[in-house]
C-alpha cells in the first residue's frame, strides 16, 4: 500500500509541475500550475451508522480518514454548474473502544466465511502486558463524480464560493488491522493484510463547501461496510451480520 501512495502521489505531483514555466496567482494556496482541475487532500473522522455490534463501537477519536485525488471540471454551457469528474485514493482507519478486540476472520469456504471480533489476550501481551490500541483500515480507490454550483461563474477557475453533490464508486485494494501493545516494558505492533470481508465494492453519496482552496465535505456510504452477511454478528436472539455502513466528515485543501 505504501508503494501504490507513493506511485499515486508521483503521478499527481508530476501533472502538478507540468506547465510550471506558466505559473500564476490564483485565489487557493498562492502559485498554481495553469491547469483545469484540483488536486485535493482530505482529512476527516469515520463513524459508523447502523451498528448493532457493541464490541465494534468505535473511540471518539482515531478513526481517521485522508484521501488524495484529483478532480477535473467540465461548465455545462455559460451557467454556474459545472460537472466534476476524477478519481482518488481514500485510506479509512476505524480505531476500537476497547483495546482488547480485533478483527479475525474464520476460515472454511466461501459460504461459511465470516468476520469475527476476537478478544486479545494475555497469550499475545503476557501477564504484565497491555494493549495500547487496536484498529483496522479499509483503503479503496474511488472514481468520484459531482455537479457543482458556483456563486459567481466568473471564479469557476479562479477559487470561488461553491456548492457541490455528487456520488462516488470505489474498488477494496485493502484492508489490515494493527495491534499496538507492551510486552515486558517493550512497545510492539503487530499488522495483518487481509480483507477481512470488508465490501469489496462501496457506493455512496457526498456533500461539499468550498472556496479559495478550502473546502468542507459530508460523505455517507449506502453499501455495508462488510460484504452483507459476513460481517460480525450481533447480539440478537438470532445473531445476524450486522449491516453498519460508515459515513465521515472533514476538510480538504487544493495543492493546485
Amino acid at each position: 500500500m505504501k508503494k501504490l501512495f507513493v506511485f499515486a502521489l508521483t503521478i499527481l505531483t508530476a501533472a502538478a509541475t507540468i506547465n510550471a514555466q506558466n505559473l500564476k496567482e490564483k485565489n487557493t494556496f498562492g502559485p498554481r500550475p495553469d491547469l483545469k482541475g484540483d488536486l485535493t487532500l482530505s482529512f476527516g473522522l469515520n463513524m459508523l451508522y447502523n451498528n448493532d455490534v457493541e464490541d465494534l463501537n468505535l473511540r471518539t477519536f482515531g478513526n481517521n480518514s485522508f484521501k488524495i485525488g484529483y478532480m477535473y471540471p467540465i461548465q455545462i454551457s455559460n451557467s454556474k454548474l459545472t460537472f466534476n469528474a476524477g478519481f482518488n485514493f481514500s485510506f479509512d482507519k476505524f480505531a476500537f473502544d476497547g483495546d482488547s478486540t480485533t478483527l479475525g476472520v474464520v476460515s472454511g469456504t466461501d459460504e461459511l466465511r465470516n468476520v469475527r471480533l476476537q478478544t486479545i489476550g494475555e497469550d499475545l501481551t503476557g501477564p504484565n502486558g497491555f494493549v495500547e490500541k487496536s484498529k483496522f483500515e479499509s483503503n479503496y480507490v474511488n472514481i468520484p463524480l459531482e455537479f457543482r454550483y458556483y456563486f459567481n461563474k466568473d471564479k469557476i477557475d479562479d477559487g470561488g464560493l461553491f456548492l457541490s453533490a455528487g456520488g462516488s464508486i470505489g474498488y477494496l485494494i485493502n484492508g489490515k488491522t494493527k495491534i499496538k501493545y507492551v510486552e515486558n516494558e517493550q512497545t510492539k505492533k503487530i499488522k495483518q493484510k487481509e480483507s477481512f470481508e470488508l465490501n469489496q465494492f462501496r457506493y455512496g453519496a457526498h456533500f461539499r463547501i468550498g472556496i479559495a482552496g478550502f473546502g468542507a465535505h459530508f460523505e455517507y456510504d449506502f453499501s455495508e461496510l462488510f460484504n452483507p452477511g459476513r460481517g460480525p454478528l450481533n447480539n440478537a436472539e438470532v445473531p445476524v451480520a450486522t449491516q453498519t455502513t460508515p459515513f465521515r466528515f472533514g476538510l480538504s485543501f487544493n495543492l493546485f
